[in-house]
């Protein structure tokens, strides 16, 4: 599990080198200028206190603290369809190593979080079925998905 964690640690950093690494092709051969190339911005992981120990704990923590640091009434970062689809991706990358009790709380409060911004909250809802429910998707799963519904409907009451 340890080695889960860490690998799961790794991975944003893993895929920002590989994604900003070059083809190894000559510029005159790309159709990108690479000053149209941007960065997507991802949300800084929140620290996990010294007094969780366990990998399960540590997993279900950040999952659940995962968007403190984005400001839900912030229009400019909420909009950013780009900025919003990275998050919700690295969001669920974290689940397989989240606890199902955690995997609901990290749910129940992104939905809480993003009441404040119902283009926001359709927007993740949208990812939601995206990712967790389109029959093409990767990273579908039906149990994360009964798990996100629920909460979509719990926060909509």
């Amino acid at each position: 599990m340890r080695h889960c964690i860490f690998l799961l640690a790794l991975a944003p950093g893993f895929l920002g080198l590989v994604g900003c690494g070059s083809s190894g092709k000559d510029s005159a051969q790309s159709p990108l200028v690479e000053d149209s190339v941007e960065e997507v911005l991802t949300l800084v992981l929140p620290s996990i206190p010294s007094t969780i120990s366990e990998p399960e704990d540590k997993a279900g923590f950040i999952a659940i603290h995962f968007w403190d640091n984005l400001d839900f009434s912030d229009e400019e970062k909420v909009s950013d369809v780009r900025f919003m689809e990275q998050n919700f991706v690295d969001y669920l990358s974290i689940f397989p190593a989240v606890m199902a009790a955690d995997r609901q709380a990290a749910f129940d409060v992104l939905m809480s979080r993003s009441a404040v911004n119902p283009s926001a909250r359709a927007m993740i809802v949208s990812f939601g079925e995206k990712y967790l429910n389109h029959q093409d998707s990767p990273m579908k799963n039906s149990e994360y998905y009964t798990d996100f519904r629920n909460s979509v409907r719990r926060q909509a009451r």
